[in-house]
């Protein structure tokens, strides 16, 4: 009977040992991501973990520019997407990032409820813009706004706020009557629509970089890094109204209608 049980003993100790490996063998990736790439992300880390059963990503939407100042003053984070060149250079420059990439290219429209031919038709009207202390919408906000000299005028009627998803939300909530937000972003509005696209030449070009935590370059990072605006995550992110940036050539890939346009 001793014997039966040492055996008995050593098998539990065995299929412990073995459970305990195999959870071991789940690494945890934590990515800090601007907040208006969460749809697109959220389905593009599905399809990710889809074919890497052995990785789990988890991701922390915030303002880009939060995002960058939680790098500089230390962080859980492993790899950052943000939406804005000056922030990722920054990093780049503190040597945060050891390693980065541009992904993806976005446009600014206003977004509101009557159509307007020209901008100049916003005054008068409350605006919403990413606060431009945290959101590089908003820098890219008042930029177009001091460009089309109309900064003085709008600036009493301008109502800030956390991030470019929050002022989406605020027109379309009939908070406002009009907030300049990303293009990307009407994809979910629901009782505001773009009623100006604005030209490029007003603002700078809004490039998204992804980039990897001095440190942090482990394989399953890496394997995610390369992931990002390739193979299935490029139609992922046309889908949602990206532009994708060839990584060989550095030009855009033009939009494609997706099968939800065609229909």
């Amino acid at each position: 009977m001793k014997r039966k049980t040492v055996i008995l003993f050593i098998i539990n100790i065995f299929f412990i040992f073995i459970l305990g490996c195999a959870k071991e063998e789940k690494k945890v990736i934590t990515v800090g991501a601007e907040i208006s790439l969460k749809g697109a992300l959220n389905q593009i880390v599905e399809q990710f973990q889809e074919s890497n059963k052995n990785i789990i990503v988890n991701i922390e939407f915030d303002a880009s520019k939060l995002l960058r100042k939680q790098a500089l003053n230390g962080t859980n984070l492993d790899l950052l997407l943000l939406s804005s060149k000056e922030d990722m250079n920054e990093l780049k420059k503190e040597k945060v990032i050891s390693e980065s990439k541009e992904i993806l290219e976005n446009n600014m429209i206003v977004a509101g409820r009557k159509k307007i031919d020209k901008l100049e038709e916003i005054k008068g009207y409350r605006v919403a813009i990413g606060d431009p202390e945290y959101s590089p919408a908003g820098v890219y906000s008042i930029e177009i706004l001091k460009n089309s000299q109309l900064f003085e005028e709008i600036k009493p009627d301008i109502v800030l706020a956390r991030d470019v998803r929050s002022a989406m939300q605020y027109v379309d909530l009939y908070e406002v009557d009009y907030a300049f937000i990303y293009k990307t972003e009407s994809k979910v509005m629901k009782n505001a629509q773009i009623v100006y696209e604005i030209p490029n030449e007003l603002h700078s070009p809004i490039i998204y970089s992804c980039g990897i935590l001095s440190g942090k370059e482990s394989e399953e990072i890496k394997s995610f890094y390369k992931f990002l605006g390739n193979g299935n995550s490029r139609e992922i992110f046309l889908k949602y109204g990206f532009k994708v940036l060839d990584p060989r050539n550095k030009i855009n890939v033009e939009k494609i209608k997706s099968k939800e346009e065609k229909k």
